[in-house]
């Protein structure tokens, strides 16, 4: 497609959109000048848009993302982005939006406004004028991205493909990577239903501890990026009510599974206070996806120790609750109630490792969820789960995954951005 073709098929778009669903749409050069707009209060939205980081976020990595982004701020407002491109160099950028996926308070609008101390005046105008921002159910959301991603390119990809924006304020390590998709708002009851049924699905997986029960469904039915929203006037707030339920769903699920209670307890409170820390929809999204993708491993791994007494189970239970903390053996031991010398032997005689061993495991695998799941540094990962040096790191993560941390990290994530070493 030539250049002028696709810009006129990106205003036909823009009428489209605008005059479907209210989206107003944004082109602007690779340096932030704005060509043109469809959206009513420019001067007002730009203000969010700018204020929130997303422009930021979309400017810096013209070079790097050649997917459509889903950008979003702490008051909720969402925007969808991608570069139009030649070759591999951006020509410009087309941004639909400002849109919400729940209904917002105005209290918490201004609120917020306030924080970033902005005048009074202003905070009233730009109170006023994000009212008139489109509500969209989340899946309707999706088809307009998708749309505007075949108008740009001609070629179909999935939501899962999105890539999201990395907010600052994004839960415990300031961090958050792609995901595949966002947080829904609770639409009519045939929307409710499908949720209801991911919701399921999740939760069986996380009872059988098989991850693979999520791939055999079709994207569409994958919700581990969707949790379910209230709509008390708080956009934040809702989803922050809705993946605690959830959370205390999956703690529950993952006892059915056979992992014991106090772990599962333990997993969960940690859990509610890091979305509790969470900024934006996307970081509470983020978040989401790697606590499933937890129980789902912590399941997976008491069920494949079929032959083991409840006494290790609950050490290794403890090992993997407590991976962050400068672990011993003999402080596992007492903490479990047994003498060091009973407890040594007994472990390794029925999982054929030493205890030390098992903890090296444990942290290995923590830090390749880390890996793909975080923007953390390799030296922080390090840090965080007491190797003494990155080099020491390296060296046992090499022995037990076959490749550096740096590698397997380039590997196995997608669409996020690793930030400097």
């Amino acid at each position: 497609m030539g250049e002028i073709l696709i810009e006129e098929k990106l205003r036909l778009l823009a009428g489209q959109v605008y005059a479907s669903a209210g989206i107003g749409m944004w082109c602007f050069s690779t340096d932030g000048e704005l060509y043109y707009s469809t959206c009513p209060h420019q001067k007002e939205f730009r203000m969010f848009l700018e204020l929130g980081g997303c422009m930021d976020f979309a400017l810096e990595r013209k070079f790097r993302l050649d997917r459509p982004m889903i950008l979003s701020d702490s008051i909720g407002i969402l925007w969808a982005a991608e570069y139009v491109r030649k070759g591999n160099d951006p020509m410009f950028l087309v941004m639909m939006g400002p849109f919400f996926i729940s209904e917002m308070s105005l209290k918490k609008i201004e609120e917020d406004l306030r924080e970033k101390l902005i005048s009074v005046q202003i905070r009233r105008q730009l109170s006023r004028v994000i009212t008139e921002a489109p509500i969209l159910p989340y899946s309707m959301m999706n088809q307009y991205v998708l749309l505007m991603h075949f108008t740009i390119t001609g070629e179909k990809i999935d939501s899962a493909d999105f890539i999201q924006q990395i907010s600052p304020d994004a839960g415990r390590d300031g961090n958050a990577e792609k995901v595949d998709g966002a947080v829904a708002s609770v639409p009519a009851s045939a929307e409710a239903e499908r949720m209801m049924r991911r919701e399921a699905i999740f939760l069986q997986a996380v009872r059988e501890g098989r991850g693979e029960i999520l791939e055999e469904h079709s994207p569409e039915d994958k919700a581990t990026e969707q949790p379910l929203l209230f709509q008390t006037g708080d956009t934040i707030r809702d989803a922050k009510n809705t993946v605690l339920i959830f959370s205390a769903l999956c703690s529950r699920a993952a006892i059915e599974g056979g992992l014991s209670a106090r772990a599962a307890k333990k997993m969960e409170m940690e859990y509610s206070g890091r979305i509790e820390k969470c900024g934006t929809i996307t970081a509470l999204t983020n978040l989401n996806i790697e606590m499933v993708r937890d129980y789902i491993q912590r399941v997976r791994q008491i069920r494949m120790q079929t032959d083991i007494s409840s006494a290790v189970r609950e050490a290794c239970d403890y090992i993997r609750s407590n991976i962050l903390q400068p672990l011993t053996v003999e402080g596992i031991a007492v903490d479990l109630g047994y003498t060091p010398y009973y407890f040594t032997r007994k472990f390794s005689k029925e999982m054929d490792m030493k205890v030390t061993d098992y903890i090296r495991q444990a942290r290995i695998e923590y830090a390749q969820m880390e890996l793909i799941t975080t923007r953390k540094g390799i030296g922080e990962i390090s840090d965080s789960l007491h190797f003494g040096s990155r080099n020491y790191f390296t060296k046992v993560f090499r022995e037990i995954t076959g490749m550096t941390p740096a590698a397997y990290r380039e590997k196995y994530r997608r669409g996020g951005e690793e930030k400097s070493e």
